[in-house]
């Protein structure tokens, strides 16, 4: 399977199957047949004219605001994101403990950030808490890719500045500790963690940086979007002079992947496995921890 199915330019026939498995009848039951068909029409047409330019979180943008105009249907995540957050918060006390004590903290607190990219409502509307928290307590045993994890290391022990690119609530918890001990590894590294610029999904925001005290540990800036992911096109000049001047740039979860592989070598990527197109092109289980070098 190539992997250019999900970094070309042009939608994955298989992304676009399941953006139209779930939005086509995502309209309310009692919709008239004609105000339905033309909201089916505004999201095919969305999906067929977006899909040779524009990534899957860009497409999906659009297709939620199609929903939200039409409908008014929009889920509010506030409750949701609180929550997550509090209850990662609440394993911060043992998972300090657990890298203080650990021979090598900074590969744990990778592991644990990894895994906290089991958080995302998109795939199937709910997360396992059981699951994420299991997750986290095996996080030390993740079987992931070695000599990318060491030149991932290597790179962060030298770098000068590095931009960190957030992805879902509660799993933010975990990249604050992963950036706690990237501080400790190179107290002389600029570290600017970046969150979305405005609500989308269970996304963090600056909301969710207060709450969890991202600040004590970074530089804390938002890319001006409301889009998942970092489109080059749609973020703000501050989000793009913090990713142009930094020598690493680390990015978490998919949404990030689909919007900026390709863009440069000095991204490393890390994600979850978390949809079937993802496990068949990269031939590994569900839930598999991902370690890749941009190109």
């Amino acid at each position: 399977m190539p992997l250019d199915e999900i970094t070309s330019s042009a939608l994955s026939p298989r992304c676009m199957r399941c953006m139209l498995d779930k939005y086509l009848d995502s309209c309310p039951a009692n919709t008239p047949w004609r105000t339905r068909s033309d909201y089916m029409r505004q999201v095919l047409r969305t999906v067929a004219e977006g899909s040779e330019s524009l990534t899957a979180p860009e497409i999906g943008h659009e297709l939620r605001l199609i929903l939200r105009d039409m409908f008014g249907i929009e889920r509010d995540f506030t409750q949701i994101k609180q929550h997550f957050n509090e209850l990662v918060l609440g394993l911060e006390p043992q998972l300090t403990e657990r890298m203080a004590s650990s021979d090598d903290p900074l590969d744990l607190a990778i592991r644990c950030s990894l895994a906290g990219n089991f958080i995302d409502f998109g795939p199937t509307g709910d997360v396992d808490e059981t699951k994420l928290l299991q997750l986290v307590e095996d996080s030390a045993h993740m079987e992931l890719d070695a000599d990318a994890m060491d030149d991932l290391k290597a790179r962060i022990a030298r770098a000068r500045s590095i931009a960190f690119l957030t992805d879902n609530c509660g799993e933010v918890v975990l990249d604050k500790l992963l950036m706690r001990e990237i501080a400790r590894v190179n107290p002389e590294a600029q570290i600017t963690a970046i969150v979305r610029g405005a609500e989308t999904s269970n996304d963090a925001t600056m909301v969710d940086a207060r709450q969890i005290g991202l600040e004590a540990v970074s530089r804390v800036i938002h890319n001006g979007s409301d889009v998942a992911g970092t489109c080059p096109a749609r973020i703000n000049e501050q989000t793009k002079a913090a990713l142009r001047q930094s020598d690493l740039v680390i990015s978490k979860g998919l949404a990030n992947y689909e919007t900026l592989s390709g863009r440069g070598k000095n991204t490393y990527f890390l994600f979850l496995c978390k949809c079937a197109l993802y496990v068949e092109i990269f031939d590994v289980p569900l839930y598999t921890g991902m370690v890749l070098r941009g190109a």
